[in-house]
């Protein structure tokens, strides 16, 4: 029987990971938002039509996409040679699934801005599903009660600041300018971004403190105490559904803001649902049907980011993922614990496998929620 050196192989296939310039949304998210965005409704105010022209960050140069690279060759033979090195064991298997998301990763990073990448899209992040797609329907056309105050950037920060230290969780909180969601988490750096043109309610900020702590962080800190740190990296490309399936999950359980959330994450799979086939300005159209013209547009754009021509069809699908990920563990909770998805960063999907590697530790960190 061969002996496989899986601390080596973890240690070879992070170093990769972390070598890789593998942050999607880094490339996706427009340069020139506020600029187009002001001519976006300068036309609509005049009745006109009009489809932003979308400006993104250069890509490393191992990405290029139409020419031959040697660098991003280098990194594609050591992870082929890697695949010699993992057996057909639970961890090889484990090893295996993240090198594959690895290769995925980067087809998909490559095609931001060309026509290819709505279609790569899809393939990395899997089609919407039927059951998906009803709920969603069911969801957007909610009346929500908006009445509850607004709430500073530095309220914002001295609550979730609390939040860390009550959890014992060494992060700093720090203002964030590029746009896009207006609290997100770098584990890598301990870091919680909340936006400078934050505009939330103290209930809002309460289930982000749910989201991405309890939802995001826990699950990265406990992978960091487990014998392999590819347990804190993800295992496999559907670690991201399952992950956002379970901040969506506690949201739920701890009451928080039900009913406009789950009216967002609907309003994000209907956007790219519409995206997939028409333009930018139709989705927006249709996103307006349920809410205000600022969301339309932010829910339109959520859809459309990275794809080359906003006149045409095309989508970025990772906002599917949150609604999809919710069903899957409402199915999930029904038989099994919502703490054996709590050693690390894995699937749903991922889970036997997991649970059949030797010397994993307890979750340090697990949410307090209801059965």
């Amino acid at each position: 029987m061969k002996f496989y050196n899986y601390t080596l192989v973890d240690q070879k296939i992070c170093q990769l990971a972390a070598t890789i310039e593998t942050n999607i949304l880094s490339y996706t998210n427009p340069l020139n938002i506020d600029e187009e965005k002001d001519k976006f409704f300068e036309s609509l105010n005049k009745n006109e039509q009009y489809n932003p022209t979308f400006i993104y960050v250069p890509k490393n140069p191992m990405y290029s996409y139409y020419s031959k690279n040697t660098t991003l060759a280098t990194f594609k033979n050591e992870m082929n040679e890697l695949f010699k090195e993992i057996g057909s064991d639970s961890l090889g298997l484990i090893f295996e699934r993240k090198l594959l998301d690895l290769f995925d990763r980067i087809e998909l990073i490559k095609s931001v801005g060309t026509e290819n990448f709505s279609q790569n899209s899809e393939g990395y992040y899997g089609e919407i599903t039927r059951e998906a797609k009803k709920y969603a329907k069911e969801l957007i056309s909610k009346k929500i009660n908006e009445n509850e105050k607004l709430i500073t950037f530095k309220e914002a920060k001295e609550k979730m600041e609390l939040a860390l230290t009550k959890r014992k969780l060494k992060y700093t909180v720090i203002e964030k300018i590029t746009p896009g969601s207006k609290v997100s988490v770098n584990v890598r750096t301990k870091e919680i971004m909340i936006s400078k043109y934050i505009t939330l309610s103290e209930s809002e900020l309460n289930r982000l403190i749910a989201h991405e702590i309890e939802g995001h962080i826990y699950r990265y800190e406990n992978g960091c105490i487990q014998p392999y740190k590819i347990f804190s990296r993800g295992l496999s490309k559907e670690t991201l559904k399952t992950e956002e399936g379970i901040a969506v999950y506690i949201e739920q359980q701890e009451n928080i803001n039900i009913d406009e959330q789950l009216k967002q994450y609907a309003g994000r799979l209907i956007a790219i649902q519409t995206a997939q086939r028409h333009s930018f300005f139709e989705t927006f159209e249709e996103m307006k049907k349920y809410f205000s013209p600022n969301e339309a547009f932010n829910l339109t754009l959520r859809a459309k980011r990275g794809t080359s021509n906003q006149e045409r069809g095309g989508a970025f699908l990772k906002d599917s993922l949150y609604l999809q990920g919710y069903l899957e563990m409402l199915e999930f909770t029904k038989k099994r614990e919502l703490n054996e998805l709590y050693y690390g960063r894995y699937a749903i999907s991922d889970a036997p496998l997991v649970f059949d590697v030797d010397g994993l530790i307890k979750p340090k960190y697990v949410p307090k929620v209801k059965k």
